[in-house]
Formats: C-alpha cells, sequence, structure tokens
C-alpha cells in the first residue's frame, strides 16, 4: 500500500442506530391495532345480542327463524332455519340465501326451482322479497329493531292484540327472469294465450279444445314456468314453421347471471 493512498473510517454507533424508531410509523400502527381491536368488539357484541323470536309459517309447518329463548313456548316448531350467528345481522341477501338452503334441504330443491321467496309481516304490512334490489342494504336486526320499538309504544298505549313475536308468512311466486324467459320460448313456437290459461270448464278437470282436430282433450292446468320442473313438454305445440307478422322481432332471453354463478361455483 503506498504511503499517497489513505483510507478512511467512519465510525458508527450502531447500538444508537439500532434504537432510532420511526416515531410516526409506531403512531399508526398503534391507532391501526385500536381501530382493529373496535371493531372486534363490536363484532362480538353483534353474535351475542339477543336473537327475536321469530316464527316463519310455510304450507303446513312452522319454523323459528332464529333461535330464542321462546323455543320452549312453541312446541309444535319444527326447526331453526338459521343455525349460523351472523343471520341476524347479515344483509336481508345473505338471510335469503340461508333460508332458501334450508328449504331445500327440508323440502327438496325441485320445490323452489326457478320460484322466488317472499317474506309476508302482517303486523308491520311489508313484504320483503328474494329479488329486491335493496336486499343488501338492510339487515333482519333492521326489521326486528322497527317492530320492537313500535310494539313497546303499543303496550305503553294499552292498545289490544299486540303480537308477542313477529309472525311471517312464507310464500313462492315465479321468478320474474324464469316467467319472461318461458314466455320468450312461447313465442318461438305456434303457442297462443291459451296456452297461459287455458279454458276450463271446471277447475278439477280443465278441458281445452284442441283446434287442430276439433276434439275435446282433458290436459292439466299449468303455468308456463312449470315446463322447466315438468318433463311434459308434449302438450305445448313445437312448430316453428308457422309464418308470423312479426317474425322478424327478435326476443331475447334475460341471463340469469347470479344463477349461472351458482352452477359454476357449488358450495
Amino acid at each position: 500500500m503506498s504511503g499517497g493512498d489513505s483510507i478512511e473510517v467512519s465510525l458508527v454507533d450502531e447500538e444508537e442506530d439500532l434504537l432510532e424508531y420511526d416515531d410516526n410509523a409506531d403512531e399508526g400502527d398503534d391507532k391501526e391495532f385500536t381501530q382493529e381491536m373496535g371493531a372486534r368488539k363490536a363484532a362480538e357484541m353483534l353474535l351475542k345480542k339477543e336473537k327475536p323470536c321469530v316464527t316463519v309459517s310455510y304450507e303446513t309447518d312452522v319454523f323459528l327463524l332464529f333461535d330464542c329463548r321462546e323455543q320452549e313456548e312453541l312446541p309444535n316448531v319444527a326447526s331453526i332455519i338459521c343455525e349460523k350467528e351472523s343471520d341476524l345481522c347479515d344483509s336481508c341477501s345473505g338471510l335469503f340465501a340461508s333460508i332458501r338452503r334450508f328449504l331445500e334441504g327440508f323440502y327438496g330443491s325441485l320445490s323452489f326451482v326457478s320460484k322466488e321467496l317472499l317474506l309476508n309481516i302482517p303486523c308491520l304490512d311489508i313484504v320483503l322479497c328474494e329479488d329486491n334490489v335493496y336486499n343488501s342494504q338492510i339487515s333482519f336486526d333492521d326489521i326486528a329493531t322497527i317492530f320492537k320499538i313500535l310494539k313497546e309504544r303499543s303496550e305503553r298505549n294499552m292498545e289490544q292484540n299486540i303480537p308477542r313475536w313477529l309472525e311471517i308468512e312464507l310464500t313462492v311466486r315465479p321468478r320474474f327472469v324464469s316467467r319472461y324467459n318461458a314466455l320468450v320460448e312461447l313465442t318461438q313456437t305456434s303457442a297462443t294465450l291459451g296456452n297461459i290459461k287455458p279454458f276450463t270448464n271446471d277447475s278439477s278437470h280443465p278441458l281445452v279444445l284442441d283446434d287442430t282436430n276439433g276434439a275435446v282433450a282433458e290436459t292439466v292446468t299449468m303455468d308456463v314456468d312449470d315446463e322447466e320442473e315438468d318433463s311434459g313438454q308434449q302438450d305445448r305445440p313445437h312448430s316453428h314453421d308457422i309464418a308470423s307478422g312479426n317474425e322478424s322481432d327478435e326476443l331475447l332471453e334475460i341471463v340469469d347471471e347470479e344463477a349461472d354463478e351458482d352452477d359454476s361455483n357449488p358450495s
């Protein structure tokens, strides 16, 4: 090493360097931790919240929507629909999904194919529809809270016939998409309005006139959506050669994206 070359050595206090913390980073971490703990405590409080007593009547059966302490007062309850603790505070979209899974398991899925679930609550004069676009914005806890507030006021006013709990009447109806697509399919055949509401002279033994040969034939009255659940499509005309004044008008079927997603992602 030549005498002209010099090496400068910088001494660093490693202990001091390692102890230099970012105070701002610590404050941010503490704030995030506090918010996380607050959210966790809020979630635990919701899960521990006492479930309201809600009965659901479907056909001849009565169910409890949630597990509640009044269950012993209802000996005729067939089962509890929602077993998940979060179903009460989840959106109504999630609630309907849980109800549908239960019903399909209890009665069989064929009974609810292409059907929309309706929850009628007479005491509040409101009907919750499975396909309502606002379901994601409300929870059943909101409905139960409304009932609780109004019920307490009724009790203070000593009103008559105050329900002890929420009573729901569950019914089904054809889903709009299913019915619309079935109507579109009818336009692609020689069907007429008579195929939607056949002529009948007796509700137990409906009769329709066959215009092809003038004969009277006995048939079964069906909704147009029932063709998805029944294999008896031979009663429907399938001719595609009938000329029509609006033959060039092409009707498109609606694609049920949710159903497609469910089929492609089985639970």
